[in-house]
């Protein structure tokens, strides 16, 4: 798959060739993939015909541009060869990073990459002065200039080059930083540190790769300890090299926009958004926040492109293999290798002046191997705390910009200092990562061609821009000058004048930049305000007024610098308590994450009471109940740290008397956090509110959910037995045939959350036969979370008389352990029949050597034909003609549970919308044979509980504390890391095999005319 941001797999890593520096990164095919099967051949001659490279003077001949803007070359060969970033100086010199070695020439000594400064000395636009500034670099993926110098990536280093003497080139070559890419057994060329990027903070951010490992230290502060980057991103700051980590993920390409808000993307996934600073999910262990790093594409992470160019012959020769079997590996795009995102690379907001209002905090992304670049407008969600990135109304159908020329390689962007965005095309024939070349093919490839060559774009409106070709020289401003440039309108100008505000460290600069807080110019505040903080003299009433400030982002990121200052003031703390109840959701989202900063912390609950916290607990629950109704408002209460959630929780039961269901449902999450907690569990007091004033099923519930999560029983924090009552009452009326359905369920529910021989038999009698078919399968849902043999045997006895619904929940309980599924298969109480596709799959690839082996014998009747067969049973359904009305309900009947078609069904698998234009081979492919092309995000984990339970599902949230799963059928189940055994995969996806049991050739045609139609 074409890519620039892909990461493959690291686990093998024989035979392979190291470089000086111990770390890997070359391998084959057969490695990676598996050995070709029989003999794969090509004739060169006749089978890989090969597209010329266009030369630089037609070069703009064969881009599509959207109506009334066009591309200008701003740089080409011989000035620049393989450009993948490029940085500008404060006078307008552009420096280009030059990976010249990629993709396998990173062991070629001296080392190829390196960066080149260039020049526009005549003002016409095109830089035709060009000078190596530095060489001798392995790998470099990333450059900023800063502190007079250039910051260059190259793992597993950062390194900081300097012109010194004013030759143009850099004698200054010192490494900063070590050890990226240093804890993985293979570096992956597409998957390492890249963009760094200045932030309104003062620091530089590099986004990691995704992925990336390594124990990170600085040789200019060699007092500190070295940090494992582990998957996150990385930060420093280029005055003092204090450093840091903070939420990544994404691959390549990282920006940042007018607002300082971070966005990126991976290569299936083209649009990303941090929606909050993740330190904020670590502070308190007891409690999990949605993922920050969110992709918010409205059309999918994977959208629908459209190419101009044609696919490459060595690409079909491959695709053509994978599909018949010749050589492994995913088939890309089911048989397809275009229509939809696959190498996202480069994402950057623009933020320039050229192209106006429309466009300012758009979003531009490449495809390395589409040759296009997308363009999505971003607007607030429904939510009004995320975002969601939108096709433009007037590029449906087309993209902003595309070219015919398959050499093209759009990598990465630029904001300019013309107000412009540049285009870094690497220009390659090949840009395919080398690993997923079969050796069979790449031996006739050459996979340096074009290494001498690259051009930069610019994005030029048809009427022009005026700045192009004019001089800039910010590094000759007074201070005066470069605080006025912070409301200059392009924000190349604005970011470069707070660096140099910030190099300089100018104390003159104070009041002027206070100055502009006082105007009506919020980016030019945004900035000032970050370069104040870089002085270090943000006072409390220059942070009073901003917090007042008719912006949103100003009263944003006020409370922000707010909560980093560490201003503890009675005046500052009670603006912010009143922000809980800002117009804006996006303030009241950050006020409520950085208002437990603004208390003294609060070692236990007893001794908040009466402390500044709870003195202000009223204003704070007043605020907060805004926003009950919102998931993320939610998240940001029970994210707060040092028993605050505890004490708000202690207000509520105290002193609330609304029971509305979204204050129920915030009691019953803060019940469940604080219970998880042992330093929260004193006195009792929990019960003593649950068996009086707030007595409701679902809040016991969840307190009691909690306490079984930390550890313990009942007995532990009910040593007087208050909740018996409850359980006794709860036993009556679950087997009350009086009473309501709704008040049995809750019932049932309830007893789960204990032992008591009164409990089980309580259950046990709902399974009757002459019961209701929800009673019977609430009841066996809750028996089961007994390991107890008593209650496999009750499950089985009564199956008989179950409904349909009880079941499938009984069906599910006995094959979430071991020794039940055993005695399923066992007992024969159970036609072959009425096992799910997925079920039986799942029982014949079982770890336990003993249920696998008893599953094929009592299973026999059932077990699907060979895929061989299913597939050629099929294959006249491709050339059929569908009905897409019938293919609904055939989507209803076997899809539905996993795929979103439109706004119907549940979103497991991909969304039928990123797979509509496979094609239908493709597309029947992945119904029948769901595990041979599984993407990382999709691939199923079987995880393996300490209490005995099995869950399968694809993970969607894994961190330190805990991990989520999101199972068949759309559930989501987050479990603690305390309460997982283990976890095991073998790379399938969760989608069984058989689900074309029952099918007709005619009802496979009406299925994939339905998908085809999303």
């Amino acid at each position: 798959m074409t890519r620039l941001a892909l990461l493959l797999p690291f686990a093998f890593c024989s035979a392979l060739f190291a470089q000086a520096d111990g770390l890997k990164s070359k391998t084959t095919y057969a490695q990676a993939y598996g050995k070709t099967v029989g003999g794969a051949s090509i004739d060169p001659s006749k089978d890989l015909p090969r597209y010329p490279a266009v030369e630089p003077k037609d070069a703009i001949a064969t881009w599509q541009v959207k109506k009334g803007y066009k591309l200008q070359l701003a740089a080409n060969e011989p000035q620049v060869r393989s450009p993948i970033a490029v940085s500008y100086d404060e006078n307008g010199r552009m420096f280009v990073c030059e990976m010249i070695d990629y993709s396998e020439m990173r062991d070629v000594t001296p080392h190829l990459g390196r960066i080149s400064m260039l020049e526009d000395k005549d003002g016409d636009g095109h830089f035709e002065t060009s000078q190596v500034f530095a060489e001798d670099l392995a790998w470099p993926t990333g450059l900023i200039y800063a502190n007079g110098g250039v910051f260059v990536i190259a793992t597993p280093d950062i390194w900081f080059l300097k012109d010194a003497d004013g030759d143009g080139k850099a004698e200054v070559r010192e490494k900063v930083f070590t050890g990226f890419g240093t804890g993985l057994k293979l570096l992956n060329v597409q998957g390492l540190a890249n963009s760094p990027m200045w932030g309104q903070d003062n620091r530089i951010h590099i986004l990691a790769g995704g992925g990336n490992r390594g124990v990170i230290t600085c040789l200019k502060r060699p007092e500190d300890k070295g940090i494992e980057l582990g998957g996150k991103d990385f930060w420093f700051d280029p005055r003092t090299f204090e450093f840091g980590l903070e939420g990544g993920g994404a691959q390549y390409g990282m920006s940042f926009d007018n607002y300082g808000r971070k966005f990126g993307c991976s290569n299936s996934d083209h649009l990303q958004y941090w929606v909050y600073d993740d330190k904020y999910a670590s502070r308190n262990p007891y409690y999990t926040m949605p993922p920050a790093r969110q992709s918010i594409a409205a059309d999918g992470g994977a959208a629908e492109v459209f190419r101009l160019s044609p696919d490459e012959p060595w690409r079909i020769i491959r695709t053509r293999w994978r599909i018949a079997g010749v050589v492994k590996g995913g088939v890309e795009g089911g048989g397809r290798v275009s229509g939809y995102f696959t190498g996202a690379t480069g994402t950057t907001i623009y933020r320039g002046d050229a192209y106006g209002a429309d466009f300012v905090n758009n979003s531009f992304t490449g495809d390395a191997g589409g040759q296009l670049v997308h363009r999505k407008i971003i607007k607030p969600s429904a939510d009004g705390i995320s975002l969601v990135g939108e096709r433009p109304a007037d590029e449906h159908g087309f993209e902003f910009a595309a070219s015919k020329d398959t050499w093209v390689r759009v990598v990465n962007f630029a904001n300019a200092p013309d107000g412009c965005l540049n285009i870094c095309d690497m220009y390659r024939e090949v840009i395919e990562h080398p690993w997923s070349i079969p050796d069979e093919i790449k031996k006739y490839i050459d996979l340096n061609n074009g290494n001498d060559r690259g051009r930069i774009y610019r994005i030029v409106p048809e009427k022009g821009a005026e700045r192009i070709g004019q001089k800039v020289a910010l590094g000759k401003m007074s201070t005066e000058e470069l605080v006025k440039t912070l409301g200059h309108p392009n924000g190349w100008h604005r970011d470069t004048a707070q660096r140099l505000l910030y190099e300089r460290n100018d104390k003159a600069a104070v009041p002027l930049l206070e100055k502009v807080l006082s105007g009506d110019n919020a980016l030019a505040k945004l900035h000032a305000l970050g370069a104040l903080e870089g002085f270090g003299v943000v006072s409390k009433d220059t942070l009073l007024a901003l917090l007042d400030d008719k912006d949103a982002q100003v009263r944003e990121r006020a409370i922000v610098t707010l909560e980093k200052a560490k201003l503890r003031t009675p005046q500052l703390t009670s603006k912010v308590l009143a922000m809980l109840r800002d117009d804006s959701a996006r303030v009241r989202f950050q006020a409520t994450l950085s208002l437990p900063a603004l208390f003294p912390p609060i070692l236990a609950p007893s001794e908040g009471l009466g402390s500044a916290w709870e003195g202000s607990i009223g204003q704070i629950w007043a605020g907060l109940k805004k926003d009950l109704s919102s998931p993320r408002e939610i998240s940001a209460i029970l994210s707060a740290p040092g028993h605050c959630d505890a004490l708000l929780l202690f207000h509520i039961l105290r002193t609330e008397t609304d029971r509305s269901p979204d204050t129920i449902k915030l009691v019953g999450q803060l019940l469940e956090t604080v219970a998880k907690n042992p330093q929260n569990r004193t006195d009792n007091q929990w019960v003593k509110y649950l068996t009086t004033d707030w007595q409701d099923t679902s809040l016991i519930q969840s307190y009691l959910t909690g306490v079984r999560r930390a550890g313990l029983k009942i007995a532990d924090v009910d040593p007087k037995d208050k909740l018996a009552a409850v359980f006794g009452k709860a036993a009556t009326t679950a087997t009350d045939s009086k009473a309501a359905p709704a008040s049995r369920l809750d019932a049932i529910e309830l007893l789960g959350l204990t032992s008591s021989k009164e409990a089980t038999a309580a259950l046990t009698q709902c399974l009757g036969k002459d019961q209701p078919d929800s009673v019977q399968a609430a009841a066996i849902r809750t028996l089961a979370q007994s390991s107890a043999p008593a209650v496999t045997q009750s499950l089985l006895a009564d199956w008989l008389g179950y409904g349909p619904k009880a079941k499938e929940a009984a069906m599910e309980a006995m094959l979430a352990r071991e020794d039940r599924t055993l005695a399923l298969l066992e007992s024969g109480a159970v036609k072959p029949e009425s096992f799910s596709a997925s079920q039986v799959q799942a029982l014949l690839k079982h770890k336990s050597p003993a249920v696998a082996a008893l599953a094929k014998t009592a299973l026999a009747s059932v077990i699907p034909p060979s895929r061989e067969e299913v597939t050629a049973k099929f294959k006249p359904a491709i050339a059929a003609k569908g009905d897409a009305a019938k293919g609904q309900l055939q989507y209803m009947a076997r899809c539905v549970a996993c795929h979103r078609a439109g706004t119907t069904g549940l979103q497991v698998g991909p969304d039928l919308i990123t797979v509509k234009t496979k094609g239908r081979d493709a597309l029947l492919t992945a119904i029948l044979e769901p595990h041979k092309e599984v993407a990382p995000q999709f691939i199923a984990y079987t995880v393996v509980t300490k209490d005995g339970q099995t869950l399968a599902g694809i993970i969607t949230n894994d961190t330190a504390s805990s991990m989520t799963l999101k199972m068949m059928g759309g559930l989501e189940k987050t479990l603690q890391r305390s309460e997982i055994k283990g976890s095991t995969s073998t790379g399938q996806s969760l989608m069984p095999e058989g689900l074309e049991t029952g099918m007709s050739v005619q009802d496979m045609a009406d299925l994939l005319s339905f998908i085809e139609g999303q």
